[in-house]
């Protein structure tokens, strides 16, 4: 079973998602609530692949410079 939880955005917020996004069936959401899943799933999963990209990026600097301590021990 599903669990749920609340989370708070400003009315203001609220408003504009439901006249721009849920009053126009073009866009195929039912509720706020169902936008708002949506796109945190697509931004968490944004940040996901940036802390990936990141990661990998650190691992190339940790082998570069592996390979430049061994070039200059072995001198």
């Amino acid at each position: 079973m599903v669990k749920y939880s609340t989370v708070s955005i400003p009315k203001e917020l609220h408003e504009e998602i439901r006249r721009t996004v849920v009053e126009n069936p073009k866009y195929g959401y039912s509720s706020v609530a169902e936008f708002s899943l949506e796109a945190i799933r697509i931004r968490l999963e944004e940040i996901k692949r940036n802390l990936e990209e990141e990661k990998g990026k650190r691992r190339e600097r940790i082998k570069r410079a592996i390979e430049n301590i061994k070039k200059v021990l072995s001198r």
